[in-house]
């Protein structure tokens, strides 16, 4: 063999493929399959709805007021954490169950490296989902409204849905993965992670009750998005944003350490 040839593949072509192969799997799994389609639904309708729109004020002579892409993203988000959910909640609680950890570590495959590309495996779908479809629908904003948006304020947005969901897809993949770390049975990874996106809240909002700030990655995100999109406080959004990094951090560091022992072979 050529030195080329006996090489080790990178830490970043690693992950590259575990993600590919997790995402592949996912998708053969008929519940991901339809949680995607529902996720392609909200564009569609907040598509046709600024279309109209144009529309009615070119009739009417008024401007409506009404901007669609704060209000599409914070719709968009409640499928896209469903299919956080079904992505996430079975990837490491099925390799504890089936006892094949064990296999990565002879590859051999660190437990940052394992953790990144499960994680990977929610982040970069849920990213591509929330990201995507907001970019189109910037742009057709620009196309239609060439009079009151500027190319500068469209590419400001596209920025700021970039940071938002950026955040938020490693957040959810950090709330579903880590959880299915913590389990050697799918259904409890799921239990738990459905606590994580909405006991917090419940809590925090019970202690403190009016104006207390999000805890859990669901308010979060909204909270981040309309700091971002929608003149919200800064303050707020500030903390939205750390809220959904120690998701992620805490999720992979749940994940390397969970598995650490189990990848001794």
């Amino acid at each position: 063999m050529s030195p080329a040839e006996m090489r080790a593949p990178s830490s970043w072509h690693v992950v590259r493929a575990i993600t590919r192969r997790e995402v592949g799997i996912a998708l053969r799994r008929k519940l991901v399959r339809i949680l995607f389609l529902i996720s392609a639904g909200p564009p569609l309708v907040f598509g046709i709805i600024l279309v109209v729109r144009i529309m009615a004020e070119k009739a009417s002579g008024m401007d409506l007021g009404w901007d669609p892409v704060l209000r599409f993203l914070q719709v968009q988000s409640a499928p896209v954490v469903l299919l956080a959910l079904g992505l996430g909640t079975p990837l490491v609680s099925r390799d504890r169950s089936e006892d094949v950890l064990y296999l990565y570590a002879v590859r051999p495959v660190s437990p940052w490296i394992y953790a990144m590309g499960k994680m990977l495996a929610v982040a970069f779908p849920t990213m591509a989902l929330l990201l995507i479809p907001g970019i189109l629908i910037a742009v057709l904003r620009q196309g239609l409204m060439p009079e009151t948006v500027h190319t500068g304020e469209s590419l400001l947005m596209v920025g700021k849905m970039a940071v938002a969901s950026f955040f938020m897809a490693w957040a959810y993949a950090g709330a579903t993965v880590g959880p299915s770390a913590a389990t050697k049975r799918s259904r409890w990874a799921l239990l738990l992670a459905f606590g994580l996106f909405w006991l917090p809240d419940l809590i925090v909002q019970l202690v403190w009750r009016q104006g207390a700030y999000s805890a859990g990655p669901a308010n979060a995100s909204v909270d981040l998005l309309e700091a971002l999109l929608g003149g919200g406080e800064a303050a707020r959004g500030w903390v939205s944003a750390a809220v959904l990094a120690a998701y992620a951090v805490a999720g992979a560091l749940v994940i390397k350490f969970r598995v650490q022992k189990e990848m001794t072979p």
